[in-house]
């Protein structure tokens, strides 16, 4: 896979699942967005709505992060002529819901 051009998503959401790939590579992190946190929507190819659900790869698994919790991630999207896919870069817990204070 390439990078499409340079693009990031960055969102608020609710982890859903982690589980392996079913590529048997890395993990799958299935994510509910709470929120689209993207400073440049040019830049946002994943562009998920709050509500949507979000299905994205990890290279390893989320250090310190579990099913349901509350969840900062930055993603892109990568892609080649066989499709593509959402790929984490980041991903770090939250204490509380976005805009709450924490």
């Amino acid at each position: 896979m390439v990078l499409v051009q340079p693009n990031k998503t960055i969102l608020s959401g609710r982890v859903r699942s982690i589980r392996p790939d079913p590529g048997g590579r890395g993990t799958e992190v299935e994510l509910e967005v709470l929120a689209n946190e993207s400073p440049s929507a040019e830049r946002d190819f994943l562009r998920p709505a709050p509500g949507s659900v979000l299905t994205a790869f990890a290279a390893e698994p989320p250090f310190g992060v579990r099913e349901r919790d509350l969840v900062r991630v930055e993603a892109c999207l990568l892609a080649g002529p066989g499709g593509g896919r959402a790929v984490i870069e980041s991903i770090e817990p939250r204490r509380s819901r976005p805009g709450s204070g924490g």
